[in-house]
């Protein structure tokens, strides 16, 4: 061996394991037919849709739509009646001391008579 070919040659020939006999090919069943085509439930002139999945109902420009008005109903509601704001941490920090100091007091012989 002179050259990194005939090195690689000879350690391919030697080293590689047997080929694999030909295996005839397993019979794989068949594919699973597509589901049968629905009335989509959206809004508009009726049109059919093929369901990707048994639950589907609508087609997606109608699923979109869908989405889009229960968002914009849902941000409308949001800002209509927004969230008090949220107390500061000095605020919570205050509260918590307070809630504290009045757990204290109770279970202790001083209260008990």
């Amino acid at each position: 061996m002179r050259t990194a070919f005939g090195f690689l040659a000879h350690r391919l020939v030697e080293k590689l394991p047997p080929r694999p006999e030909e295996v005839a090919e397993s019979t794989s069943p068949p594919p699973s037919s597509p589901l049968p085509l629905i009335a989509c439930d959206g809004p508009g002139e009726e049109h059919l849709l093929r369901p990707h999945a048994s639950w589907v109902t609508t087609c997606g420009p109608c699923h979109r739509e869908q989405q889009r008005a229960y968002w914009a109903d849902l941000m409308a509601r949001a800002e209509a009646d927004p969230a008090p704001p949220t107390p500061s941490w000095r605020e919570r920090v205050a509260a918590e001391a307070r809630a504290d100091q009045v757990a204290s007091g109770y279970g202790t012989r001083a209260t008990a008579t």
